[in-house]
């Protein structure tokens, strides 16, 4: 990485983290209370069990890339807040499914609604449809270039 590519990832830090606090993120996330505390993978799981049926934990490994004792201790927070339930998997009778309580579905839809308003409010920042669309057709270049590296 050479020097100016340095100053830029640089900025980006700054702006990123200063976009994300000064969008009150703290207090949009006050009004949902089933998802405060909850860390962004462990909002993930909820996510994941929501999407994709018969949920077992080897899934959600392959998934979120992550060692198997974190995601153990994640789901064993998930279990003692009771968002998820572990049941025995009709697909594997070795392994465990994961199933959402009614805390983790109402938690689920708070999440969707925290997120539809944390990005509603950083995109209409912009002024003009066709800012947001440009913006818009950066991210996805973002994503694209990023899981192809």
């Amino acid at each position: 990485m050479d020097k100016k590519c340095k100053q830029q990832v640089d900025e980006l830090n700054i702006l990123w983290h200063r976009m994300i606090v000064e969008s009150n993120y703290k207090d949009i996330e006050a009004k949902y209370p089933n998802i405060q505390g909850l860390s962004t993978n462990e909002l993930a799981i909820i996510r994941i069990i929501t999407e994709k049926e018969e949920v077992i934990i080897k899934d959600i490994l392959e998934i979120l890339n992550i060692p198997k004792s974190t995601l153990s201790s994640m789901i064993d927070r998930l279990e003692n807040r009771n968002i998820i339930i572990r049941v025995i998997s009709k697909r594997d009778r070795r392994s465990y499914k994961l199933e959402l309580t009614e805390k983790g579905r109402i938690a689920q839809g708070e999440h969707i609604k925290f997120e539809e308003e944390l990005y509603s409010k950083i995109i209409i920042s912009l002024d003009t449809y066709e800012e947001r669309e440009n913006f818009l057709k950066l991210i996805r270049k973002i994503v694209s270039n990023v899981s192809n590296r």
